[in-house]
């Protein structure tokens, strides 16, 4: 696995510790029920305490349904997250263990949890400025997977369940196992193993496995609304098709992008929005009006740092940081 490791970045990668499995059982009260933090496809997180500190352990299980071979995804996710640990907005790799059937991954511990369990539970908790925050650190982390790394890096499954937040609510970026390199001098690849959620997937991606960096900026928008919104996304969608003028409809897709921004500004005005925030709610709902383009050559790149057009478009990450700066 190391020896896969390493060679994925022609020997770049930071040194990570190596943990037994009886420590890693011990840290965790032998992977109890009550300490699982989070759950995923196929891995299980787990809370744990070692050398006195906090640290969250990942368990995979072994997929049969899965065409994917789990060896790889894990070594995938430890290649990527291993040279992403020094982005303050990913979450730290420490180490894994390799005496199991299958490595298991060792991560910091982020003590306010996983942003879902924020945002779907009680999306009042978060206050708005909050929310802004955490909407610009990921894609300050997401624009570093694309810009950063000595290839882009296209995480394929940005959603809330996979950010955690740390003491002081700053965003934790993480699952890098179905992430994918794009070869130098090309701007796609073609996978043959779709994943992730349908309703939540680009079109172009969903329809041919076609990924890009624009497939993660129309994955970043659809997380941008369940962040500012506290609602899944498969919930808003319902209420956009059920207060749009095209009536019931079984995809986003059929909207006018325009009403759409209009339908998500006004959602935010009846259940979310504060008095004050109201300029930075229509300028938002404009960001993910683009960031949903049907058309991936429609929606911006995650950062203009490496915006070379003509004629850029405002990126995610500075209209964001703009944003932050409004009264």
């Amino acid at each position: 696995m190391l020896e896969q490791l390493i060679h994925s970045f022609y020997g770049n990668c930071n040194p990570i510790r190596m943990y037994s499995k009886e420590e890693l059982k011990k840290a965790t009260n032998d992977y109890c029920w009550d300490g699982m933090a989070h759950r995923d496809w196929n891995s299980r997180l787990y809370k744990g305490v070692h050398e006195d500190h906090g640290i969250l352990v990942k368990k995979f299980e072994a997929d049969s349904s899965s065409y994917m071979d789990p060896l790889e995804l894990i070594t995938n996710e430890a290649a990527v997250a291993s040279n992403m640990s020094k982005h303050k907005n990913v979450l730290k790799l420490l180490g894994c263990c390799l005496e199991c059937e299958l490595p298991m991954l060792v991560y910091e511990f982020p003590a306010k949890g996983n942003l879902s369990h924020h945002i779907y539970g009680d999306g009042q908790s978060l206050q708005w400025q909050i929310r802004l925050k955490i909407a610009i650190e990921v894609a300050d982390a997401v624009a570093y997977l694309h810009y950063g790394m000595p290839k882009m890096i296209i995480h394929r499954d940005i959603k809330a369940g996979h950010v955690f937040l740390d003491q002081d609510y700053v965003a934790k970026l993480s699952e890098f196992r179905t992430s994918v390199p794009i070869p130098l001098g090309k701007t796609h690849v073609d996978v043959e193993v779709i994943t992730g959620t349908h309703s939540c997937l680009p079109p172009e991606y969903a329809i041919s496995g076609r990924t890009s960096e624009k497939s993660d900026v129309h994955s970043f928008g659809i997380l941008l609304c369940e962040i500012f919104a506290g609602k899944r996304w498969d919930s808003l969608l319902i209420w956009f098709m059920e207060n749009s003028n095209k009536g019931s409809s079984s995809s986003y897709n059929e909207l006018e992008f325009r009403q759409l921004a209009n339908l998500f500004k006004t959602y935010l005005e009846a259940n979310v929005l504060e008095e004050e925030n109201k300029k930075q709610v229509v300028e938002c709902a404009k960001l993910i009006e683009r960031c949903l383009k049907t058309n991936p050559d429609d929606r911006p790149i995650m950062t203009e740092k490496d915006d070379h057009s003509l004629f850029p478009s405002v990126a995610p990450y500075e209209k964001l940081k703009m944003l932050s700066d409004v009264p």
